[in-house]
């Protein structure tokens, strides 16, 4: 009876050690696997200096504007400071920041998403992009600030937008120009402040696509 399952024992006994080495390699294969796509942080505003400089309209008499690096009630809990933005117009003007520095993106971005602090003002926030060809593009992120409090709002690039993963292993970069805060149309009454409040700006990017592949064969 031994003799009539030992050659089974043995096979069983080869094949046990094979199946646990090949199941090691892929679990160790799944541990090497990252994520491709990852969020990174364009603008915090915790230590950048925004003054009233760097936010222009078309002045009149009837147009202010001011701006304010607050530290209360911030979008998330790992935020500290956020930006203020407060403008009195009687309407249909539109106000724009300039980055305290530059906001480079030197990576492949599929998306931007910024926190907004809305207070039913109706204006529109946008942003103004320029892309690897330094072709500008005015992106509207919010069409109508209908809502009040803070809010995530995420805007997905399209292919109009050059991104130049066409050229692999050239550098290109994309660059945000300013933001833009459009109050709606006048409606006749007197001008009168507006507010709106932003927190962190970030991108959600993957690495450029690098061919090291050699054609000299």
């Amino acid at each position: 009876m031994i003799k009539k399952y030992l050659p089974a024992v043995i096979m069983a006994a080869l094949i046990l050690p094979l199946c646990s080495l090949v199941q090691g390699k892929e679990e160790a294969a799944d541990s090497k696997k990252v994520t491709v796509w990852q969020e990174i942080m364009l603008e915090d505003f915790e230590t950048s200096q925004y003054t009233d400089r760097n936010i222009t309209f078309n002045r009149t008499s009837d147009q202010e504007a001011k701006l304010s690096i607050r530290d209360q009630f911030p979008a998330v809990g790992t935020s500290k400071k956020y930006l203020g933005i407060k403008v009195r117009s009687r309407g249909g003007d539109t106000f724009l920041i300039k980055p305290a520095k530059d906001i480079i993106i030197d990576k492949y971005c599929k998306s931007i998403s910024l926190w907004v602090f809305g207070k039913r003002t109706l204006g529109e926030l946008s942003i103004m992009l320029q892309d690897t060809k330094q072709e500008n593009h005015r992106i509207v992120i919010v069409p109508t600030i209908d809502f009040r409090g803070w809010k995530k709002v995420t805007y997905v690039l399209t292919g109009k937008i050059i991104q130049g993963e066409d050229f692999l292993n050239q550098k290109k970069t994309m660059k945000l120009l300013n933001i833009q805060y459009r109050l709606p149309k006048s409606s006749g009454k007197p001008s009168e402040w507006s507010y709106l409040y932003l927190d962190d700006i970030t991108a959600v990017v993957r690495e450029r696509y690098d061919d090291r592949q050699s054609d000299e064969w």
